[in-house]
């Protein structure tokens, strides 16, 4: 079965979210006999293949797309939409994945996730998929449920097919924990970790006022690493020296594969309160290394995190923080039981749910 699918979404900037489903579906669909799947790359000016990123990407076996035209030419079997824009290739079965739909959720309206614009046209795909697709792919029961919201879509054509945490090496250097460690004046197992960064949709300011709130923010730290938006963080190191955080709280910005691992390792839990979530993938990653983890009611991370994660109300700060204080009571079985539950979730087993949707509709 030759299947192509839609990646150009892998030319954003930093490995994350899609383009971290895009590399590992990608990956794992390679590994399945069923499939011979190629990357399908939209042709435009900025895809030359001139930065290293990009060279990397194009050693895949892959091909080049403009509107329904895929060069080289070659029958398709299925065109699969990853992300953005649609693949609409003739005599082809289309199947498209739908991440999540935060920024047309109502009760998310007053935070601006999104520019107006950029609402727009994410709604005008959406349609797109309801009138071209043959089939839907979701990251979760609870994104296929905020879709079915919005659009007319037959729900037994939309598959939820859950996502896997990253494949952390088992190797690991001492040396490297003990210097990143000693970098930002760390312990082991004494601090919370966050990864999300600094943003508005991952709720880093009421985590900060969670942590605030909690009675053990004098004995354990609180990292926050990831992405910085620089119009949020202003606000939140504002509070954060306002209330003498400043050698509580530690922000560090995208760190590398290993480092993020070493953080995980050393960290005493996981804190995820974040406003919404179309899967998730850091639970899991926490999870699969041992460490309690709380999160939130909202969207999927209660589906994801099965059960096993003190859940929280992300909208206020005292939930968050009488959260982390419950973090303590949960003991060696429930931590091996949620790290049991995680190492059931495989980019194998997403690639064998995908290819049989596949199936279904050739």
């Amino acid at each position: 079965m030759k299947v192509v699918l839609e990646s150009s979404s892998l030319f954003f900037k930093d490995y994350t979210g899609i383009p971290f489903y895009i590399l590992n579906l990608h990956r794992a669909l390679l590994n399945n006999a069923d499939v011979d799947p190629i990357m399908g790359f939209r042709l435009k000016k900025k895809f030359k293949g001139k930065s290293e990123q990009q060279k990397e990407l194009l050693k895949n076996n892959h091909a080049w797309y403009f509107g329904n035209f895929l060069w080289p030419s070659q029958k398709i079997d299925v065109a699969h939409s990853l992300h953005t824009p649609f693949l609409n290739l003739k005599g082809s079965l289309k199947v498209a994945t739908v991440h999540d739909l935060a920024v047309h959720l109502p009760e998310f309206e007053k935070f601006d996730f999104a520019t107006p614009y950029f609402k727009e046209k994410r709604f005008k795909l959406f349609e797109e998929f309801t009138k071209k697709a043959d089939a839907l792919i979701t990251v979760s029961e609870a994104t296929k449920k905020d879709f079915l919201r919005f659009f007319d879509f037959p729900e037994d054509k939309i598959h939820a097919v859950p996502l896997a945490p990253s494949q952390f090496s088992v190797q690991e250097s001492t040396g490297d924990s003990k210097a990143l460690l000693k970098k930002y004046d760390l312990t082991d197992n004494g601090y919370f970790l966050f990864v999300g960064g600094v943003s508005l949709r991952k709720n880093t300011f009421n985590l900060v006022k969670g942590y605030f709130a909690s009675k053990t923010k004098e004995d354990i730290k609180l990292v926050i690493t990831g992405k910085i938006q620089d119009t949020y963080e202003k606000e939140v190191r504002e509070y954060i020296a306002a209330n003498h955080l400043e050698n509580r709280v530690i922000i560090t910005n995208y760190l590398n594969k290993n480092d993020l691992q070493a953080l995980y390792k050393h960290a005493r839990a996981f804190l995820f309160p974040t406003f919404y979530e179309g899967f998730g993938i850091p639970i899991l990653e926490a999870m699969h290394h041992g460490l309690p983890v709380l999160t939130s009611t909202t969207g999927a991370a209660p589906e994801t995190s099965g059960g096993h994660a003190v859940l929280v109300d992300p909208f206020d700060p005292e939930s968050i923080g009488n959260g982390i204080d419950q973090l303590d009571s949960v003991d060696r079985n429930q931590v091996e039981a949620a790290k049991k539950y995680a190492e059931g979730h495989s980019w194998e087993r997403a690639a064998k749910m995908t290819v049989d949707i596949y199936k279904k509709y050739l």
